[in-house]
């Protein structure tokens, strides 16, 4: 696993919640290169699960992934 996702599962996850304000930062850093990696939404699948509570918007950026990835 490479060391991003270390760091940034335990940035989403500190608090075991998934704020606005972090999803707003995922999905500059995803979308910083205009693609999206099957690792990248394997990612945000996993912090989701993990996370105790997300807001709305994170299902938001999964499915902007999945649709840029597909395209």
């Amino acid at each position: 696993m490479a060391e991003w996702r270390k760091v940034a599962k335990a940035f989403a996850l500190a608090d075991n919640h998934i704020s606005e304000r972090e999803v707003d930062i995922l999905r500059e850093a995803l979308f910083v290169d205009n693609k999206i990696s099957r690792s990248e939404i394997d990612f945000l699948n996993e912090i989701k699960e993990e996370a105790k509570t997300s807001v709305k918007l994170l299902d938001v950026l999964i499915e902007d992934c999945e649709k840029k990835r597909s395209s």
